[in-house]
């Protein structure tokens, strides 16, 4: 059996252990931490490269490709159109959003129409103008069924009389 004071001397000298080890070998990353480094000298850059800009072709669309772009672009606001009117969860923002969607893309197909054509379109337009002031009423006031029957309407006559194959474009 050992006694007090033994163990008091084992106990001394196992943390003298620790704290030698720790003072010789553990502290080394926390010295490295905060040793100040000296910075050398700071290197001038004597050349600085010049890039040469590339130039780009400029893309050309022909005024028939334009008018198949808008003309996609419709059908995609229309079936958004019908599935939002269709539901009639969507908020009123964001039908007239999408009515004001289909007047932009309908303006850059009207630019590109000539003739008798550009006559039908602008009346059209005229058409989608008025479907679109149903929303000064108040919300309680709106007729959505007429509103729903005049857009499905007004999506027939152009899908039907605006084809980019059946147009003449400028």
């Amino acid at each position: 059996m050992t006694r007090p004071d033994d163990r008091k001397r084992i106990v001394a000298a196992v943390l003298a252990l620790i704290l030698g080890m720790t003072t010789l070998t553990g502290c080394v990353s926390l010295r490295k931490k905060f040793t100040r480094v000296k910075k050398g000298p700071a290197k001038a850059e004597d050349f600085v490269p010049v890039l040469q800009p590339e130039v780009y072709a400029k893309v050309v669309e022909s005024s028939a490709q334009v008018y198949r772009d808008h003309y996609a672009m419709e059908k995609v606001y229309f079936k958004d159109l019908g599935d939002i009117l269709g539901r009639r969860d969507g908020s009123a923002k964001r039908e007239q959003y999408m009515i004001n969607q289909i007047l932009a893309h309908f303006d850059g197909m009207i630019a590109l129409l000539t003739g008798p054509a550009r006559d039908k379109a602008l009346a059209l337009r005229a058409r989608l103008v008025a479907a679109l002031q149903i929303y000064d009423k108040p919300a309680g006031l709106r007729r959505y069924d007429l509103l729903t029957r005049e857009m499905h309407n007004i999506e027939r006559d152009l899908f039907r009389n605006f084809k980019p194959e059946a147009v003449v474009l400028r």
